[in-house]
């Protein structure tokens, strides 16, 4: 029985949330219908999670299935990778699967930052690391030296739903390495964000001071610069300023940015990182104004290149101004369309509060309030 606990407990764990109702369950059956996983009824995963009355213990088909679907070959790979903790030869297993995984970004080289295998790579490499949490801290500060670790790992995959754990603290030893000003207002910027959602003001503190200890230019990336006024933001909302000015400026410097699209994604589009930043604080108003300047790139670009991630966050962040701003009939429409399993896998749980915050809302329902408990405490994030 621990070891279908265990199950259970990986299964939600990449589903990133509790399965509490049987709409959760039909919603994870829905995942693995539509994924390369074996294949398995609704019923079968509804006793799993024993939602279908009884005690009957799932049979070798399910546990193989829901095996598969986070990634290991079989029910018994999966408890022979939980049993290797037990085993003698652990620490030098971790120290080979370590030295292979470093390898990846010392010996590789990569001419571009979209270069599509390798990004798949470096995703397989966090998805895999998820599974050895007592090598993260050693291969975190391996990489935070070289290019690759730093351009791709760091900069590229900004885990959000681990900024108080594991990814928080790498972007500390990526920070003691890459000294360039873009580096530390991206790393500082990030921290500051993570303090903020944990409530944590003395952090908020720290960082919005190291970010401020630079000036902005045309050298500035505009994702960065976008980074640096949201510090700003969590700064004044932390401490209980005036935010106006602030709002000012970035209007200004707004006013100044090359309006052509070039189909980039959530990660590094200034209207979309100023107006989360705008949304945590509440300012809904302001942040729709991003938005609707976002949506009117797109429409100009030739061809309307998006992202399913990006749109996905433009969809959130639409219906939860919409849900704060007496439009929930519009609000109720966008949430009906939004699909959580297309969320980032790095930020899942982190935009699974938001949205399912603007759902209560709308429709209060204990399993969305039960969803929410889990999800806030997981991530660390009790300021949502």
């Amino acid at each position: 029985m621990q070891s279908i606990e265990l199950l259970k407990g990986e299964v939600e764990k990449k589903f990133a949330r509790k399965i509490f109702s049987l709409t959760d369950c039909r919603k994870l059956h829905n995942v693995i219908s539509s994924s390369r996983s074996a294949k398995i009824s609704f019923s079968s995963v509804q006793g799993f999670f024993n939602l279908a009355g009884g005690d009957k213990h799932p049979s070798v088909n399910t546990l193989n299935a829901l095996s598969n679907y986070c990634g290991f070959s079989s029910f018994d790979n999966f408890i022979n990778s939980r049993e290797t903790g037990a085993n003698t030869n652990q620490e030098k297993q971790e120290k080979v699967l370590l030295s292979f995984l470093t390898l990846f970004f010392r010996q590789i080289e990569v001419a571009k930052k979209n270069d599509f295998t390798y990004l798949r790579l470096v995703q397989q490499t966090i998805l895999h690391l998820e599974n050895y949490p007592a090598i993260i801290d050693r291969f975190q500060r391996e990489i935070a030296g070289t290019k690759n670790g730093q351009g791709f790992y760091y900069e590229q995959f900004l885990f959000i739903d681990k900024l108080n754990y594991h990814y928080g603290k790498g972007l500390q030893y990526y920070l003691n390495e890459k000294k360039t000003k873009e580096a530390q207002l991206f790393g500082h910027s990030l921290l500051c964000l993570g303090c903020w959602l944990s409530n944590n003001l003395q952090g908020v503190e720290k960082h919005y001071k190291k970010v401020m200890l630079y000036k902005i230019d045309k050298t500035i990336s505009n994702s960065i610069t976008a980074r640096y006024f949201a510090s700003q933001l969590f700064y004044a909302d932390a401490f209980g300023l005036d935010a106006l000015d602030i709002l000012a400026k970035i209007r200004a410097f707004y006013l100044t940015i090359d309006d052509c699209w070039t189909g980039y994604s959530y990660l590094t589009c200034f209207e979309i990182i100023l107006s989360e930043a705008l949304i945590l604080i509440g300012r809904y108003q302001e942040a729709m104004f991003y938005i609707c300047e976002l949506n009117k790139k797109i429409k100009r670009s030739i061809p309307p290149y998006i992202d399913i991630a990006l749109s996905e966050n433009i969809s959130i962040f639409k219906a939860i101004v919409y849900t704060n701003t007496r439009k929930k009939r519009k609000a109720f429409h966008i949430l009906c369309d939004i699909d959580p399993c297309k969320f980032s896998f790095l930020s899942r749980q982190y935009l699974n509060i938001l949205y399912l915050s603007a759902r209560q809302m709308i429709k209060n329902r204990k399993e969305d309030e039960a969803q929410i408990e889990q999800l806030i405490q997981e991530t660390g994030f009790v300021r949502l």
